[in-house]
């Protein structure tokens, strides 16, 4: 290859695509068919205890393939990975708009659960590595967390337009319409650029695939930093998020119209994209270094004064919450990924994400648990208590170990 082509080559490894990457954050997530697939296995004839098997059918296919993806994503090709999520999500859309079986529906979840495996901590690992290579690996929260602004602004898209063109067009032709986004999306992913660092130290040196986990689940166990910071993110700052799915109940328990359903999740992903924006520019002017810690407690208090006052006038304090536990998300992703040196890093992040599935499904039982003891507001209560109680055990440890 001539000497000015290796140049050009070169030059173009280090350009990262930003606008590309976060159009295909946006339209990964802008996709209509997300407020209304429910209906549509109702409106085909699946009862609600058979949608509750395909949604743990789902989950337990995100579970399984978390870690195998991860390493895959690090001794492979991480663009690539996002290619093959984006078009096994238009064919899991499209099967549900021909599927009438339940077996067929299952068929869609499974493509669904394998994208959704095949992009967690690619995403991380391809926008770290290719500002590495360009020396520009102190952008990587900013960047990231503008990408997530841009994935939640896709959310809130997806919800208002759903039930806007459900009022002229079926459901099924929604299905439809979410697989040509994914298509589109197919477009921005092709253009990301690729580095992966890990993957050619591992072609250099034969590192074989245990080898991988294990160098990942060492780090994770041995690096303090890290090892905190993942307790930290699924045992607190990620209980905001587990709370999205009880959206719907909160006002209902409110006996408010539906209007306030639209109302309550508009204020969470509204808060949620603010926080993904903000993150950079608090990362900059916080300088101490339990600064997490202590933005988690505020938001946990925030989330407090919303179960103490329990009605809609309260529902700014449940966005202050999100707003607050999202910046202290970014930030401490971004410390992880900071940590992470020889390892895999989409490796690492899939560690990671197991360990937030399977506490999601734990919160999940102990939140039916205790809401078939208490009334919901005392449930929320007991919630906001164990996370101010549990950020500040954390900051207690964390001051104690002096990192």
């Amino acid at each position: 290859m001539p000497a000015c082509a290796e140049r050009g080559e070169g030059k173009m490894e280090k350009g990262f695509r930003e606008k590309s990457f976060y159009r295909y954050k946006f339209l990964s997530d802008c996709l209509p068919i997300y407020a209304l697939y429910t209906v549509l296995f109702r409106e085909k004839g699946l009862s609600v205890a058979e949608i509750a098997l395909l949604l743990s059918f789902w989950s337990f296919i995100v579970l399984l393939l978390e870690l195998p993806s991860g390493i895959m994503a690090d001794r492979w090709n991480r663009k690539n990975m996002l290619l093959i999520a984006t078009v096994l999500k238009a064919v899991c859309y499209l099967l549900w708009y021909f599927s009438n079986a339940f077996a067929m529906f299952g068929l869609g979840f499974l493509f669904w659960g394998i994208a959704c495996a095949f992009t967690s901590g690619t995403e991380e690992g391809l926008i770290y590595d290719q500002l590495k290579s360009g020396n520009r690996e102190s952008e990587f929260g900013g960047i990231y967390g503008r990408g997530r602004f841009f994935a939640t602004l896709g959310v809130l898209a997806a919800i208002l337009s759903g039930g806007m063109l459900a009022n002229w067009m079926s459901i099924g032709a929604i299905s439809v319409l979410s697989a040509v986004l994914c298509g589109i999306n197919i477009v921005f992913v092709c253009r990301l650029k690729e580095k992966n660092f890990y993957s050619q130290r591992a072609k250099e040196e034969k590192i074989g695939y245990l080898k991988t986990f294990l160098d990942a689940a060492k780090l994770c166990a041995k690096n303090r930093v890290i090892l905190a910071g993942i307790v930290f993110l699924v045992f607190v700052v990620g209980v905001t998020d587990y709370l999205d799915e009880y959206d719907a109940l909160v006002i209902d328990d409110f006996q408010s119209g539906y209007i306030w359903i639209s109302v309550i999740l508009t204020v969470r992903f509204l808060s949620v994209a603010a926080g993904n924006r903000v993150a950079p520019i608090v990362k900059g002017r916080l300088k101490s270094k339990y600064g997490g810690f202590l933005l988690a407690m505020a938001a946990s208090l925030f989330l407090l004064l919303f179960s103490l006052a329990w009605r809609q006038c309260a529902i700014p304090a449940l966005g202050a919450a999100c707003f607050i536990m999202t910046v202290t998300d970014v930030l401490q992703i971004d410390r992880i990924q900071s940590e992470i040196g020889e390892e895999g890093r989409a490796t690492v992040m899939s560690i990671y994400s197991m360990a937030q599935n399977a506490v999601m499904i734990l919160f999940s039982l102990a939140y039916a648990l205790l809401s078939s003891v208490y009334d919901l507001r005392t449930v929320y209560i007991i919630i906001s208590i164990y996370c101010v109680t549990g950020a500040a055990a954390l900051l207690g440890v964390r001051r104690m170990a002096g990192k």
